[in-house]
């Protein structure tokens, strides 16, 4: 059972349903968001007619289903890295990435009821995480993902707190997953707000917290405090009081911090 609504804490949420992704930007906006939502990949070229009559079909799936996927092009003719990496040989081909992994894939031009049986096909399936082992223990599990945030793994520990299942350790469920979705939507974008001297606080938050350096993350929030208007300060303290919570009421970060901000 879920115990949280993923939305995004902005008045106006930017909705990314459709991005231009390159073999450098592929990693964040690819893999390590198909933890949060699945990602199709449409590998296509300028030069490739049938790529030109996909292409628009799934840009209006997407657009119409904002939110439950979110749909990733790649040039295949400037980012043939990516292309070999996933062996394409053939365009248009389209993968669906959910946890970092390929759940589904066709090549060729489907047409509309096919694709939309392929994208329910590829969300209906189970999507096992690579390299993350579930406890079936929320008590370890907790655990689990505690041990992530505190070292920067923002992805896993996104993946680990999604989804967890209802006992006594849901409440700290829910005060850590501000922290890793800050993390996550900092890294590919879905928080970023458009205010630059906010972002710029946000960013500097985010890598420190990427780096297991907490100190100089609740700097970074606390100057980003006095930016932006009510709902982000609101927003700013629940990442804040989701380090403390990872911290722990005793760690001596969170007692010089609390003082600071006269808490």
């Amino acid at each position: 059972m879920k115990l949280f609504s993923f939305g995004k804490k902005k008045k106006s949420p930017q909705k990314y349903s459709i991005v231009d992704v390159t073999d450098k930007t592929f990693e964040t906006q690819v893999i390590k968001r198909s933890y949060k939502q699945p990602v199709m990949v449409d590998f296509w070229a300028a030069w490739c007619v049938p790529c030109r009559q996909l292409g628009p079909v799934l840009e209006q799936m997407a657009e119409e289903e904002s939110g439950d996927w979110m749909l990733a092009k790649l040039n295949t003719e400037h980012n043939q890295r990516m292309a070999g990496k996933y062996q394409i040989r053939s365009i248009p081909a389209v993968k669906m990435f959910r946890n970092g992994r390929i759940v589904g894939e066709f090549t060729g031009v489907l047409p509309a009821p096919h694709i939309r049986q392929f994208i329910d096909q590829s969300l209906a399936q189970p999507a096992p995480i690579q390299g993350l082992r579930i406890s079936d223990d929320p008590a370890k599990r907790l655990t689990q993902a505690e041990h992530h945030l505190k070292k920067g793994k923002a992805v896993q520990a996104y993946a680990l707190l999604t989804d967890f299942p209802q006992s006594p350790e849901a409440d700290k469920v829910q005060t850590l997953f501000p922290l890793a979705k800050f993390i996550c939507d900092i890294e590919d974008g879905d928080g970023v707000t458009g205010i630059d001297e906010l972002d710029a606080q946000y960013q500097k938050a985010a890598k420190a917290l990427s780096r297991s350096k907490p100190a100089a993350a609740l700097d970074a929030l606390i100057a980003a405090l006095d930016v932006g208007e009510d709902i982000d300060r609101k927003y700013t303290t629940e990442v804040i009081d989701s380090i403390f919570a990872l911290l722990g009421e005793n760690h001596k970060i969170t007692q010089k911090y609390k003082v600071e901000m006269g808490k």
